[in-house]
């Protein structure tokens, strides 16, 4: 049954001062007393090097230095340096951002989240680091792509963390073998915790990417202006899934070398679906075909997906 939802509505504030680059030029953003607040004092986060990129900002591996009288730590986080935001819009988006972070925290199938920060203007998201994703996996693999065996064992680990923040109410809409990482136990957890639905609507520096949410080559067809297209809702994520199952199973990103242009013609317009390998389990490869219906209300829900995949 197909559920609608919209994930980013903005719950309260947090308090801090928002540093414009330099550390004279501030100003108030609106505080909330009764809640734990996860703003990070920037001058305690140093940026070492950048470690990836993505459609709405740059990842960074970073240091958080925590001290109070008893102690002193240094600490390795990643570190998502947003990119810039108008001064009438940051304070929603930080609202917004403050309503996920009191959600997913303490999420087994999610990254851990620090905090969020701004550095020279720009919001950033504070979370551990881990090592690497199954996108960086599949890199150093012949052809690739992973084993049956693994992708079947790390689709449980996402439909089970896809599961956790939809409970919340919250939507990936942003899923790919980059955005999964990889813990110290070889378990997949979602880097990503719809910072898409945050920023929609959000003037960026390409207007295209105001319009639509998530990665192109991963997107279902609702996610293209989905003002007009949408609504958006849980089986959307099923989209991203299926995308993700089907480039981890053959080493080859949905619609590669295709242009955002060609691509939205293809699934919009054309109604063309992603190409599902054999040789799976009959009810892996049913619920994944499902996943890649026009109409979102056909699609399986995370709940289908992982029976199937546990099967």
């Amino acid at each position: 049954m197909a559920s609608q939802v919209f994930a980013n509505r903005p719950m309260s504030s947090f308090e801090f001062e928002l540093v414009e680059g330099d550390s004279d030029q501030h100003r108030s953003v609106v505080a909330s007393p009764n809640q734990v607040s996860p703003w990070i004092d920037p001058t305690t986060i140093k940026l070492r090097h950048r470690i990836g990129r993505g459609s709405f900002g740059d990842v960074w591996l970073a240091t958080h230095h925590q001290t109070t009288e008893e102690y002193e730590q240094y600490h390795e986080v990643a570190v998502k340096v947003l990119h810039p935001i108008k001064d009438y819009n940051a304070q929603d988006v930080l609202n917004m951002l403050n309503d996920l972070f009191s959600k997913c925290r303490g999420l087994k199938g999610v990254c851990w989240l620090h905090g969020v920060t701004t550095i020279s203007g720009k919001i950033c998201i504070v979370m551990k680091f881990y090592e690497g994703s199954i996108g960086d996996k599949m890199t150093r693999l012949k052809r690739g792509k992973l084993l049956l065996r693994d992708v079947l064992r790390y689709g449980i680990d996402l439909a089970e963390g896809i599961m956790q923040l939809h409970s919340k109410e919250i939507l990936v809409l942003n899923l790919k073998p980059f955005n999964f990482l990889l813990d110290e136990n070889d378990q997949a957890v979602l880097g990503d915790i719809g910072i898409s639905c945050v920023l929609l609507g959000t003037p960026l520096p390409r207007s295209d990417m105001t319009r639509r949410l998530g990665t192109p080559n991963y997107m279902a067809p609702e996610q293209w202006l989905p003002e007009v297209r949408g609504p958006i809702s849980f089986e959307t994520d099923s989209w991203g899934f299926g995308c993700s199952i089907v480039e981890m199973l053959t080493g080859m990103q949905p619609w590669r070398g295709k242009s955002v242009d060609e691509i939205y013609t293809l699934v919009v317009e054309e109604q063309e679906k992603p190409y599902v390998p054999g040789g799976l389990p009959p009810a892996v490869e049913n619920v994944i075909i499902g996943c890649f219906e026009y109409d979102f209300r056909s699609r399986p829900l995370m709940e289908d997906i992982l029976h199937a995949f546990k099967r």
